[in-house]
């Protein structure tokens, strides 16, 4: 009889859990057949300010909003949220579209698409979502923890 019933409903008597339900992409068409990486590209690697003059600046979250993006391997700082990448496109060339997973200064969450680009040496486009892309110009390379502590 259950036989039957699967036979009648799509699936055969082998048919296990999940087996009915509707075939789905394993990702998004954005970041279909492109290799995935859990950090961001070298070329974004560093802090960026909107201005120079504020380079280096006060520490990142007491910087004004907008004016300052700090982006270290898996995660991007703001003046207003803190992210860790959670996919990202590998670093193939000229830009590079990350998932990022943020949490904000109100103590919320959220999930994001961020794409940087590089303009020149020095200039870095980052778009938030669906944000007007936002010009930042390099500040200052960030040296690991590690890196600094052995060097002294």
């Amino acid at each position: 009889m259950l036989a039957a019933l699967l036979a009648a409903a799509g699936g055969s008597a082998s048919a296990g859990k999940g087996d009915l339900k509707a075939n789905v992409p394993r990702s998004a068409p954005l970041l279909e057949g492109k290799a995935l990486d859990l950090r961001f590209a070298k070329f974004a690697q560093g802090i960026w300010v909107s201005d120079l003059d504020h380079c280096p600046g006060p520490r990142i979250d007491q910087s004004p909003s907008g004016t300052t993006v700090a982006i270290y391997r898996g995660l991007l700082e703001t003046p207003d949220k803190i992210c860790q990448v959670y996919g990202a496109e590998k670093d193939a060339g000229r830009t590079q579209r990350a998932a990022i997973n943020c949490l904000l200064d109100s103590g919320n969450e959220a999930i994001e698409l961020v794409t940087v680009r590089p303009r020149g040496t020095n200039v870095l486009m980052v778009q938030e979502g669906e944000k007007p892309p936002a010009e930042f110009r390099f500040c200052k390379q960030i040296t690991p923890i590690l890196q600094s502590a052995v060097g002294k």
